[in-house]
């Protein structure tokens, strides 16, 4: 019986040591994600140069592909490319350090790319920064912007936390 009980108390061990080294993981996982956005807003109003992939001048996909280089992720140099990695994300899940594309018209083709830097609202609202062809630089901004949500083409999640 004692050496039943000692053996279950080792068991209890193991499980918490095992479900401590999980929280662990997921926190160095999240402290990753959050260095990686800090990264990424460290080149706010870096400017957009269509096909340069940094560090003085960006494109929307070699932005995001830089920015994930620094987290030790290589991802492919255009935004269709990288659009196919990772896995899908539901619109309402998307969490901050998620690719987010958007498509041109009416070819509904995946023609940009940027980061979420916060989680997804209850409405489906975050903000994501991108290498921002229109305002010519790198830059924040809202999904709740019509254009966004207009041109919405998907999501994906490449560094998953769980």
């Amino acid at each position: 019986m004692k050496s039943l009980r000692l053996l279950f108390i080792a068991a209890l061990m193991m499980l918490y040591s095992s479900a401590s080294a999980q929280s662990n993981i997921q926190k160095d996982c999240q402290e990753l994600v959050d260095r990686m956005i800090l990264y990424a807003m460290s080149y706010i109003n870096t400017p957009y140069v269509w096909a340069a992939d940094g560090p003085s001048a960006f494109d929307c996909s070699g932005y995001v592909r830089h920015v994930y280089a620094y987290a030790g992720v290589n991802l492919p140099r255009n935004s269709r490319q990288q659009s196919k990695e990772g896995e899908m994300v539901p619109f309402l899940s998307i969490r901050k350090g998620d690719l987010v594309f958007f498509v041109s018209n009416p070819e509904r083709e995946i023609s940009h790319v940027g980061i979420a830097i916060t989680d997804s609202d209850t409405n489906g609202n975050f903000s994501f920064i991108h290498a921002n062809h229109g305002a010519g630089r790198v830059s924040i901004s809202q999904f709740s912007e019509p254009y966004f949500q207009t041109h919405y083409g998907g999501s994906r999640r490449i560094i998953s936390c769980e």
